[in-house]
């Protein structure tokens, strides 16, 4: 093959390469930094959440740094008000999630707080 071919060859390949993301039928690599799949619940609107994991904290803020007002178990039904995005979490699965679910755990409002996305599913 003379040069010019074999440039061109290279090119196609390294272009592939950037196009689809690696060579094709490549494993992922598993240690890669990664944002989480989509949170497991968005609460579009007002509405409700089922709890997923066994223990759940409610958080008074967006972030695992935030005080738990309240720990809540697996299918307590919690209403939402649409996912936010806030501090990052290892939770439920996820590998720096964002995702946090506003809730009301009381009929108070006064008593609102997040819950991570990723252990919650929409009712």
């Amino acid at each position: 093959m003379n040069k010019a071919k074999s440039v061109i060859a290279v090119g196609a390949t390294l272009l592939g390469c950037v196009t689809f993301g690696g060579v094709a039928g490549a494993a992922p690599n598993p240690s890669s930094d990664r944002q989480a799949p989509l949170p497991a619940a968005t609460c579009s609107g007002y509405g409700s959440v089922i709890v997923t994991a066994d223990k759940l904290r409610i958080r008074s803020g967006k972030g695992t740094n935030y005080s738990t007002l309240k720990t809540v178990s697996k299918n307590d039904k919690l209403s939402c008000y649409p996912v936010e995005s806030g501090g990052k979490y290892t939770a439920c699965g996820a590998t720096n999630a964002t995702g946090w679910i506003p809730v009301d755990f009381r009929d108070d409002i006064s008593w609102d707080g997040y819950v991570a996305s990723a252990c919650v599913k929409d009712a």
